[in-house]
């Protein structure tokens, strides 16, 4: 078995495949063989490759992406996927029109690094996920937690999305890599203490 997450962007050729494959790199390195990240698009340019501003990056990192084609996010594919990574609330609600019953089981990139972040320094409740045996029990258990610590924890609008940098100067793919990097490494940290 293994954790699925999906992370969700417009085109699926800048953020959501940025995020998908700097995600995987960081909890491939935290537990191996553990984790499957994929994405999708909300209105995918489907079968495009990652676009340069991003493929540049992950170049530079070394994250293999050659073989990456965009795809449409389906109601299907929400079948078999755990946690879904919306990068923006716009695209959450996109999300959640496709399944209903990811509700508990959305949220932005950067939500759920800020919700670990609160969740942790309110209570050390990953005390309590510690007692599951497998990184699979404890991502099942983590939403509940974090669903109750969203309705605690509030933030202006727009303050969870990752700005898209889509036909922009490469800056803009520079500092969407950054907001996606910190919360990679939120995640990652949140997965290495077990």
């Amino acid at each position: 078995m293994s954790v699925r997450i999906l992370t969700v962007c417009t085109g699926n050729i800048c953020r959501s495949p940025y995020a998908h494959l700097a995600l995987q790199h960081r909890l491939d390195a935290v537990r191996p063989g553990t984790f499957v990240v994929t994405s999708a698009g909300t209105h995918a340019m489907i079968g495009d490759p990652v676009d340069p501003g991003s493929s540049s990056i992950l170049q530079g990192r070394r994250i293999a992406h050659d073989d990456f084609a965009a795809r449409q996010i389906t109601e299907r594919m929400l079948d078999d996927i755990d946690i879904v990574l919306p990068l923006e609330v716009a695209h959450r609600k996109i999300v959640l029109s496709y399944s209903p019953r990811h509700l508990k089981r959305a949220f932005t990139l950067k939500e759920l690094a800020r919700l670990l972040d609160s969740a942790e320094a309110r209570e050390p409740w990953t005390q309590r996920l510690a007692g599951l045996a497998t990184p699979e029990e404890r991502w099942a258990a983590l939403p509940s937690h974090l669903a109750r610590e969203r309705g605690l924890s509030r933030v202006a609008e727009g303050a969870d999305d990752i700005a898209d940098p889509y036909r922009r100067p490469q800056e803009a793919f520079d500092q969407m890599a950054a907001e996606v990097d910190a919360a990679v490494e939120r995640i990652g940290a949140f997965e290495a203490q077990f």
